[in-house]
């Protein structure tokens, strides 16, 4: 297993970068939120559950990721175990998101749903099949972690730009 390592080691770089991005904008995301908090309050169930949270949860992915990846000296099968169950969480997360909040009484549009559901589960379940591939020794798991962090990145970015739309809209009375 130790010699599997230092494969990892190339991904350095990658994961300095992403995890500082993600941390950045994990901070910028509470700054959107502290310019509109009245327009949060009133939408708790349609707008902190169902949409900044799961961002922000996004976002902390990212970061958290980015740092297993960069911690020293762990063994190929506790970082594979660790990342896979991190993906089972946010399956886990998902799914008790999408059961608690209603999205399906805020007529989301398709392309939406998408970007708010569909993706964000893939994700998870990239992370999950990335952290059996770690775990094994296989190549393609560090590619797989790599495509799925970067995806909770831009999945991140773009909810919050639609966040942002709708809390402007929201904050004029503009609800079409």
């Amino acid at each position: 297993m130790i010699e599997q390592l230092p494969k990892l080691e190339a991904w350095h770089d990658f994961y300095v970068m992403v995890g500082s991005g993600a941390a950045a904008l994990t901070g910028l995301l509470f700054v959107i939120v502290s310019l509109g908090p009245h327009v949060v309050a009133r939408n708790t169930q349609t707008g902190v559950k169902a949409f900044v949270s799961p961002i922000a949860v996004h976002f902390a992915f990212a970061v958290v990721v980015s740092a297993l990846m960069l911690a020293p000296d762990i063994p190929a099968m506790a970082l594979g175990s660790l990342l896979g169950l991190g993906g089972f969480g946010g399956i886990i997360y998902m799914a008790w998101t999408d059961a608690h909040t209603r999205w399906r009484n805020t007529n989301l549009p398709v392309l939406d749903w998408i970007w708010f559901v569909a993706l964000p589960f893939s994700a998870f379940l990239l992370v999950v099949g990335a952290g059996i591939g770690i775990a094994r020794g296989a190549s393609l798991g560090p590619m797989g972690l790599a495509v799925a962090t970067v995806l909770m990145v831009v999945i991140g970015i773009r909810n919050a730009w639609d966040v942002v739309v709708w809390m402007t809209r929201d904050e004029h009375g503009d609800r079409g």
